[in-house]
């Protein structure tokens, strides 16, 4: 071999080395961005989205920030922690435009209009199948990240934070799975989940956090009466939930007990539970208010669809926990809504 040969060769070894080296700092480089990110994510983030209360605003940061916290996956980071919580949040938005398709239905057929309500109801389903994917995902992130509670042993959970977010993606699994059935079950969320959930609730402090575990196994009892122990109250639990979440100020215990009793159909029920909710407007928890909030659009979704059904409009503005067929309350002001 000719001294040029060798050196062509040598110089094409160089360049092949530096460019390996180039991508290899580059992934090291983009590792560290990731770890840097979950670790904000984690410690600076969520605290502060967990004070928030605009849920549009959370909504929106869900849906623009998971396929860039995602993205950091492919060179070695672990966002699974962070990711139940921005596909829960980037589920909002779904959740509640399906809310607003279902609303125009009820209207649309209330009125006699055939081919809106057809509209409307495939947008609805469609959107419920986008919904059900993410808090699938969701679901499926916080199994992955701490495992299954099963045979009566639990996940080992280190913090509070982990803690909340094994809550979160639990809740986030039975939402699947409701949103799975108004979307025909396209997207086949297994049955077992709600079992898995109710399981896994119990291995979190009911007081601790604010009667919402305890809650949502309660809730689950009168869905699927099977999970029900032979001791179990159903309603004995719901209402002594709903009143941990009242004293701490966090509301997602009674709006699983408005949940629970619309689904069974006691309308008694479901009214004395919104006019409690409403009622209990004082005092939230701002550290958490962003749950709260969650549970305001649980809440006022049912309100909404009660409403729709009888008058063909929702919830009047800032009347939440009045009805339609009441006395409404004296008003000797003047309010421009009567001229409209």
């Amino acid at each position: 071999m000719t001294f040029s040969v060798r050196l062509r060769a040598l110089f094409r070894a160089s360049l092949l080395g530096a460019g390996v080296a180039a991508v290899s700092g580059c992934g090291m480089v983009y590792k560290t961005t990731g770890d840097v990110l979950v670790s904000y994510g984690s410690k600076e983030m969520v605290p502060y989205l967990m004070s928030y209360s605009d849920t549009g605003m959370v909504c929106a940061t869900g849906e623009s920030l998971t396929p860039l916290l995602l993205s950091f996956e492919s060179v070695g980071s672990h966002p699974d922690k962070l990711a139940t919580l921005v596909y829960t949040t980037a589920a909002i938005c779904t959740e509640e435009r399906a809310l607003e398709e279902e609303l125009r239905y009820m209207r649309a057929m209330k009125e006699g209009r055939v081919a809106e309500a057809q509209d409307a109801r495939a947008r609805q389903k469609e959107l419920a199948e986008v919904s059900a994917r993410r808090m699938q995902e969701a679901y499926n992130r916080a199994v992955g990240q701490y495992g299954e509670a099963d045979n009566g042993s639990c996940p080992r959970l280190r913090k509070d934070f982990d803690e909340l977010v094994y809550m979160i993606g639990m809740v986030a699994g039975v939402q699947s799975l409701l949103a799975d059935a108004t979307a025909d079950t396209a997207v086949g969320v297994p049955r077992d989940v709600a079992a898995k959930a109710e399981r896994a609730m119990s291995c979190l402090d009911n007081e601790k956090w604010w009667g919402a575990p305890m809650g949502l196994r309660a809730a689950l009892w009168n869905i699927l009466p099977m999970l029900k122990p032979d001791n179990g109250d159903t309603w004995a639990e719901l209402d002594r939930s709903t009143r941990l979440g009242f004293e701490a100020g966090v509301r997602l215990p009674s709006a699983l007990a408005t949940i629970s009793a619309y689904s069974t159909g006691d309308t008694d029920r479901v009214r004395k539970a919104i006019r409690d909710f409403a009622n209990n407007d004082q005092d939230l928890n701002p550290d958490y208010a962003l749950i709260d909030a969650i549970a305001f659009q649980l809440v006022k979704g049912i309100s909404d669809r009660m409403w729709t059904e009888a008058t063909g409009k929702r919830t009047p503005f800032g009347g939440l926990g009045t009805f339609w067929d009441e006395t409404p309350k004296q008003n000797n002001s003047f309010n421009i809504d009567d001229l409209l």
